[in-house]
């Protein structure tokens, strides 16, 4: 390799770098750049670094904006507190156990167990909200998770936030999109035909003229909508340096937040129809169909508070919990079948099959 492909190959790197984020393994990211056609991101939640997972923002222009949202981390139950680690790991803590202590973005519960939350306000929010859900009793524990539930439901305000973030970078996101062609399709291609040359040299001034240009408009942007980004002026000359921290620019300005994240149910609208009902049907069925769903005449506390939330938006029972057409039976979390003589899916932890339809 020469040192102009050597040089090429450590800016791809550390601008794949720059596009990693460390989210909770739940996390749920849309990445778009208007009112629709957002699309969907999940981190690899098989890596676990700290209490995250590592998650591959959108790299190829054009540039999108992102918006993040979380599941519900913490439910109170009866006797305990369970905490989704990741989308099928949960733990279970109980009220006289857990010690809710904030370190900066992670919340730790008790000795073991620590959470990634998106920032340092939530994870103090939620140490305080911890505390004192502690205090109440357990009636009064499910009206306040209950009021928590529908805030997080509200449809209108998750997808005036995203397309907020959206406008807010729009010349920060229309100017990476140039300097990303630039960096890596001009000033390559000039390499390529003409060697160390004066254009290339050229190209290379514009590159920086570009960085500048995006610093400033990075200022602007966090000052006119009043952001918070910890050292922004120090990251603002880095981006006038650092190719790679010009062309992410746009995702500290719309990442940085201490607004609590909406549930992914709540991006109605801005998510394909097809696509948002199969996440429904899921977060469904592993809300109602818990170990003991056959039996109890009440609904689990989550699925109380989705189907409160399917009903408020016209949402008919078949659509998001279709009965089983199987002629054996099936469990109604995943929807394995089995032979007439199995009662439970050993798959989920003992959860009563459906019986098929006579």
């Amino acid at each position: 390799m020469t040192d102009g492909q050597t040089l090429l190959a450590v800016f791809v790197l550390l601008y794949l770098i720059e596009c990693l984020r460390l989210v909770h393994a739940s996390a749920w990211m849309a990445s778009g750049a208007g009112k629709s056609g957002w699309s969907l991101l999940r981190p690899w939640m098989r890596l676990q670094i700290g209490s995250g997972s590592p998650l591959l923002l959108s790299p190829l222009p054009p540039m999108q904006a992102h918006a993040l949202a979380l599941p519900w981390v913490f439910v109170p139950h009866h006797d305990s507190l369970r905490v989704q680690l990741t989308d099928r790991m949960n733990v279970h803590i109980a009220w006289g156990k857990l010690a809710p202590r904030a370190e900066e973005a992670t919340l730790h519960l008790d000795v073991t167990t620590r959470v990634s939350l998106p920032s340092k306000t939530l994870a103090e929010l939620w140490q305080q909200r911890l505390t004192e859900w502690q205090g109440l009793t357990p009636d009064q524990r499910q009206s306040t998770f209950l009021k928590y539930a529908r805030t997080t439901l509200d449809t209108k305000s998750a997808a005036k936030a995203a397309t907020e973030a959206a406008q807010r970078t729009r010349s920060l996101r229309v100017l990476a999109t140039i300097h990303c062609l630039w960096c890596f399709g001009v000033i390559s291609v000039l390499y390529y035909r003409l060697g160390d040359s004066v254009a290339v040299l050229a190209a290379a001034g514009v590159l920086v003229l570009l960085q500048f240009i995006q610093s400033w408009l990075f200022l602007r942007s966090t000052q006119k909508n009043h952001i918070a980004i910890p050292h922004r002026r120090w990251r603002a000359l880095g981006i006038a340096f650092l190719p790679q921290l010009a062309m992410r620019a746009f995702d500290v300005v719309n990442l940085t937040t201490d607004a609590e994240p909406p549930h992914p149910l709540a991006w109605r609208g801005l998510l394909d129809e097809k696509c948002w009902l199969k996440n429904a049907r899921q977060f469904w069925r592993e809300a109602r169909y818990v170990p003991g769903w056959a039996q109890n005449d009440s609904l689990p506390l989550e699925a109380e508070a989705l189907q409160k939330f399917f009903r408020h938006e016209d949402i008919a029972e078949e659509d998001y919990d279709p009965p089983a057409a199987a002629k054996l039976p099936t469990c109604p979390r995943c929807g394995a079948e089995y032979q007439s003589s199995i009662t439970v899916c050993s798959d989920c932890g003992g959860v009563e099959l459906r019986q098929p339809a006579a």
